[in-house]
């Protein structure tokens, strides 16, 4: 089974950027040894590499071969 999933590059930058405000108000819940790897994500730069990735259009970025189940690839 193929199944494509097109997603703008501006929609994944909207999520992106709630996904960041979703963190920064959700931080107090996370536990103090865990928040090391929420503070080293820098949503803003995440968010403009996406303008980067418009140029690779066509590029594999995963590729997933399970032997016993579904395979997954993501293009760009």
């Amino acid at each position: 089974m193929n199944l494509k999933i097109p997603a703008p590059i501006g929609l994944i930058k909207v999520a992106i950027s709630f996904i960041g405000f979703g963190v920064s108000v959700s931080r107090r819940f996370i536990p103090e040894e865990h928040r090391q790897y929420i503070d080293c994500i820098n949503f803003k730069e995440l968010r403009n590499g996406m303008d980067v990735l418009r140029d690779y259009k066509g590029l594999k970025v995963v590729e997933v071969k399970a032997s016993s189940g579904p395979d997954v690839t993501i293009i760009i």
